[in-house]
């Protein structure tokens, strides 16, 4: 659900579109399991260790989205899987931390909201030739201060936390329904468009 960031591609055509287009059920239900996430984020009084469980699932889960799928760019799949891969042992890691504190929570949820945040940035400015780059970007853009406002803020409260990674949750969720209701469409709105697959 990313965009190479190192993709040095110029062209998205038809065979692309049809490519990425396969993955619109699993866009779909990774943001709908997302916005399920967040919204039980935002209404569940939690205490810190709990809500860093519940949000480790979360990272996992969204982990297995990106890393079983293709970028959007067409590129090849390696970026998806690592990137997949570390969202999981980040999941995992915030799980099984021993004594899960506000400021290591904060701090660990801050770094990978603001990394992925980067790479939907850095991966939706390389790839401006590619369909809806401009969503990826707009997500990047809130996510990066996100991340940022989490780890300036390690001694924040617990509901200063669940309001951040719920809303961050919420509006990974919108995305990724987004996202699919267009991948979905994509390959009849590339027409007859041929472009020939570069790797």
């Amino acid at each position: 659900m990313l965009m190479n960031p190192m993709s040095t591609r110029a062209d998205f055509g038809r065979a692309d579109a049809e490519e990425v287009a396969r993955y619109w059920p699993i866009f779909l239900i990774a943001g709908l399991t997302s916005l399920v996430f967040g919204a039980l984020i935002l209404s569940v009084d939690w205490s810190v260790d709990s809500l860093a469980t519940f949000v480790g699932v979360l990272f996992i889960l969204q982990g297995a989205s990106v890393a079983i799928t293709s970028p959007l760019d067409g590129s090849g799949r390696w970026s998806n899987l690592g990137a997949g891969v570390i969202a999981a042992i980040a999941g995992v890691a915030l799980i099984a931390w021993p004594d899960k504190g506000l400021r290591t929570v904060g701090v660990f949820v801050g770094i990978w909201v603001l990394v992925f945040g980067g790479l939907h940035v850095v991966g939706a400015l390389s790839n401006r030739h590619v369909p809806n780059w401009w969503v990826m970007l707009v997500v990047g853009v809130i996510e990066v201060p996100i991340g940022i406002w989490a780890m300036r803020r390690p001694g924040q409260t617990v509901a200063l936390l669940v309001t951040l990674m719920g809303a961050w949750a919420v509006v990974t969720g919108i995305y990724q329904v987004l996202m699919a209701s267009e991948l979905r469409k994509l390959p009849s709105r590339m027409g007859g468009s041929t472009a020939t697959r570069v790797s």
